[in-house]
């Protein structure tokens, strides 16, 4: 009963996304760096949960995926970048990462082959590297 009261309470609002989710994680780490260090930063841990409330229950629809949108733009190359460095990290003995000289493209070859011939898969430029 309680659950269909919320769910009628929700409809037609923009309910919870990714932003939210980490809104909320940095608020809750604010709030505990607050709490052991500088307590100002509680207030902002509280100003962050109070717009993640306010993003949630926005009947502005359209306004709230704007922001989502430019939040990905921000978020999505952070993961990516992460994800590439965990990847190189746990594969730094078999392979050697390096950037294509002329597009920056981000290239791998087998390590202990010594100087090799690489040509880019995007803008097809030959170069030579060391492995």
């Amino acid at each position: 009963m309680l659950f269909q009261k919320f769910q009628q309470f929700m409809y037609g609002r923009y309910g919870g996304d990714l932003f939210n989710l980490v809104l909320l994680g940095a608020g809750l780490l604010l709030s505990l760096l607050g709490g052991l260090l500088f307590w100002p930063l509680t207030l902002a841990a509280d100003a962050l949960y109070i717009y993640a409330l306010f993003r949630m229950f926005s009947k502005n629809i359209p306004a709230r995926q704007r922001e989502y949108y430019a939040f990905l733009k921000v978020w999505n190359p952070l993961v990516g970048w992460c994800k590439l460095q965990r990847q190189k990290w746990s594969l730094r003995k078999t392979y050697k990462y390096f950037k294509c000289p002329n597009c920056k493209q981000q290239l791998r070859a087998p390590r202990g082959r010594g100087n090799i011939e690489v040509t880019c898969q995007r803008c097809h430029n030959v170069f030579r590297t060391k492995t």
